[in-house]
């Protein structure tokens, strides 16, 4: 692994090539861009936008700190579509953005060579109208985060994001560039958390987690799919591993999705969530006291779709572990819509 590597696992790159979407290994004078420009969504052209500004190509953790800064220290923070960040082994990092990179990649606009970032050569003219139709203040944003910071060395820049945004560090492998007052991460004290990750990113999802001190993650949704990026089991779990979180399935604990497909308005949730807790939880009282052993053990969030918990059928389950436990629940405000102790 080379010094400040993300920690991620990437594709090898040979460094006269890039990869296309079938995954054929191309001279990367050869590029195969979608046929529209309103394929790509604001903030990948805003990534496009960073490279070009920065004039030079740019390592991956390089590249993720000057958009953690456009995040932090410009008006595109403003945008609720913009990557979130989450600390992670070298500092801020988002999953999201890392995903959509290597999309960018796959489409020709972004090629490696030998762990840097650049645009590529032949889809200049492209890029350009991409970044173009950006309105003036972002691409403005993008210009004064670029003459900041782009030109110092990468531990410099590090060091800087480690000095004035130390959250982020918390969970950092380079401790020698860390400042000398951090914070700790903290531990939620007992109690039954509940949390739904509707309306958040997957990595402001677990940045909030983490904050709350929530130390695992009992999903007890029936079936553990969604279109949304890092919601499904796999990605889920998978990031919570990364990121130090105990991930654990309860299917038994959730609603069959066939007596979900009628729901239509807050009355409809409530008389569904009457049949849950009287008819559904009795029959799977083993499980609920696997969970409460969870429970008991570190602090571990119930976890389902609803940013309402009141039309979740996690407020009810919750109800049951806390009174298994003797805990309180408390029903973490993960998203606008969250609310405390409903």
């Amino acid at each position: 692994m080379r010094p400040y590597d993300n920690g991620i696992e990437t594709p090898g790159l040979k460094t006269w090539a890039t990869r296309r979407f079938d995954g054929e290994w191309l001279d990367r004078d050869v590029c195969n861009p979608p046929s529209k420009s309103e394929d790509m969504l604001r903030r990948q052209k805003i990534m496009l936008a960073l490279l070009e500004s920065a004039a030079k190509p740019l390592s991956r953790t390089m590249f993720v700190k000057l958009s953690f800064l456009l995040r932090v220290e410009s008006d595109i923070g403003t945008d609720a579509t913009f990557y979130d960040f989450v600390p992670y082994q070298f500092g801020p990092f988002s999953f999201a953005l890392y995903r959509e990179i290597e999309a960018l990649e796959r489409q020709s606009y972004v090629v490696q060579d030998d762990d840097r970032l650049s645009l590529a050569k032949c889809l200049v003219r492209e890029t350009r109208a991409l970044v173009e139709e950006l309105p003036g203040s972002v691409r403005s944003s993008v210009r004064h985060i670029t003459s900041r910071y782009a030109s110092i060395t990468q531990k410099a820049l590090i060091r800087h994001v480690y000095a004035r945004y130390p959250w982020y560090a918390t969970k950092s492998k380079l401790t020698d560039l860390l400042p000398a007052t951090m914070p700790k991460l903290p531990s939620a004290p007992p109690a039954v958390y509940t949390a739904g990750y509707e309306g958040v990113s997957v990595d402001a999802f677990f940045d909030r987690l983490l904050r709350a001190g929530i130390q695992g993650i009992a999903d007890v949704r029936a079936n553990p799919v969604s279109r949304k990026y890092g919601f499904a089991r796999t990605s889920l779990s998978g990031i919570a591993t990364k990121l130090g979180l105990a991930y654990r399935h309860f299917p038994q604990l959730g609603i069959p999705s066939h007596l979900r497909s009628h729901l239509s308005g807050f009355s409809t949730y409530q008389r569904l969530l009457d049949r849950y807790e009287k008819e559904l939880l009795p029959k799977h009282i083993a499980g609920i006291t696997e969970l409460s052993d969870v429970v008991r053990a570190e602090p571990t969030a119930l976890l389902c779709f609803e940013a309402d918990v009141r039309c979740c059928h996690r407020s009810r389950l919750a109800e049951a572990v806390a009174r298994e436990t003797g805990l309180k629940v408390k029903h973490l405000p993960i998203s606008d819509g969250g609310t405390w102790n409903v």
